[in-house]
């Protein structure tokens, strides 16, 4: 079957106007994709096309599915593989090189599974909590406030017989913080929320009262901030501090990267440091902070930007080295280069939910080798 033809036959199954002839056919097909391509998912050129399947399919959710039609979720699945295959979701821009030596097989020996919901709160005084084996439900009580954990995120409750107080109960500085192969999610006192990846830190006190909300971050975060103009919420981030105008905005500051970079979401941020302020004010605007200044306002792209926090690699026009530094960090491995580190860059979306195996065959197709030794990932030429 050709790539038009699976179109048309997917155009016709989705009306519902396939014979039942047609639809075993269209089945055996699917089979057949996700046999193949199991981590496809569309890219930005066939987005109009994809969204108009996506629409199709929701109006189709609450009628009752004829006994020979797939379940609804895998319509989904459908039209992304049929959208990946047709508009070549994956390829390398350098030169092609000999295909791989290893397979899936010789990876999946010594496979590594994703990160998780891994994190450790530290709170005042010292006290280690590790997330990932505490209970569901209350962790502790700082002051007028309760700390609960509830599957992948904390959050911050203002206890009953705290209302209405003067604000005067003791104020204690939390860290809560994930290592390579984590993520979590935070609610803080005031009602903002924080996205971690992995590898990084948020410290923050247990209420926020004075002038000003102030917390500081490492690594990589996506704040929602809850707008208070009697009370600015504002991000310390090494040489930079980040003052929120009713924002939503991503904080990209790992140590190995060659410079923090500040993206915005929605509404408004102010990015300073003691010599100079830029503002962005369009969804998409960045700013870099590099060798102790601020760059000139850039673009960037949200959609890749924030793909980490919507459970995707997104290697649109990302170098191999890149691509590497954030495998290492999401799957808990080292990565060492044999030789020079290829050039060229590389594109498509890959669920982080995925298996390493999976990421380095996916790659590996773009014509990059590799080899998977126990922790360490091996790039050769």
């Amino acid at each position: 079957m050709t790539t038009e033809e699976a179109k048309k036959l997917l155009e016709r199954y989705l009306g519902g106007d396939c014979t039942p002839e047609e639809s075993s056919l269209l089945e055996a097909w699917w089979d057949d994709l996700q046999a193949e391509y199991p981590w496809a998912i569309p890219d930005d050129e066939g987005k109009k096309v994809h969204d108009r399947m996506l629409s199709k399919i929701k109006e189709r959710l609450g009628e009752e599915l004829p006994v020979r039609r797939i379940p609804w979720r895998r319509y989904i699945g459908i039209a992304a593989a049929v959208l990946a295959i047709t508009i070549g979701l994956w390829y390398w821009r350098a030169p092609k090189r000999e295909s791989a030596s290893y397979t899936l097989p010789d990876f999946a020996v010594n496979d590594v599974p994703p990160g998780g919901n891994h994190a450790v709160l530290t709170i005042g005084g010292g006290k280690r909590i590790v997330l990932d084996s505490a209970a569901n439900g209350l962790l502790a009580t700082q002051g007028n406030e309760r700390v609960f954990k509830h599957d992948g995120e904390l959050s911050y409750t203002e206890a009953a017989e705290g209302k209405g107080s003067n604000g005067t109960a003791a104020v204690t500085f939390n860290t809560l913080a994930t290592p390579r192969g984590g993520q979590y999610q935070l609610l803080l006192p005031d009602g903002s929320k924080v996205w971690l990846d992995a590898e990084s830190s948020i410290t923050y006190p247990s209420a926020f009262i004075g002038p000003v909300r102030q917390v500081r971050i490492t690594g990589q975060a996506y704040i929602e901030v809850v707008h208070n103009a009697k009370q600015p919420f504002q991000v310390q981030v090494r040489g930079e501090t980040i003052r929120d105008i009713g924002t939503s905005f991503n904080i990209d500051a790992y140590e190995d990267e060659e410079a923090d970079v500040i993206t915005l979401a929605s509404g408004e941020v102010l990015v300073g440091t003691p010599e100079r302020n830029v503002t962005l004010q369009r969804p998409g605007q960045q700013v870099t902070y590099r060798d102790g200044s601020l760059g000139t306002i850039g673009e960037g792209d949200l959609v890749s930007v924030l793909a980490w926090k919507n459970g995707l690699f997104d290697l649109r026009s990302a170098d191999i080295a890149a691509v590497m530094r954030q495998i290492g960090r999401w799957y808990d491995v080292n990565v060492v280069f044999e030789g020079a580190v290829p050039p060229g860059h590389i594109t498509g979306q890959v669920p982080r939910n995925t298996n390493l195996a999976t990421v380095l065959e996916v790659l590996q197709k773009s014509g990059i080798h590799f080899r998977l030794q126990g922790k360490t990932v091996v790039v050769t030429p």
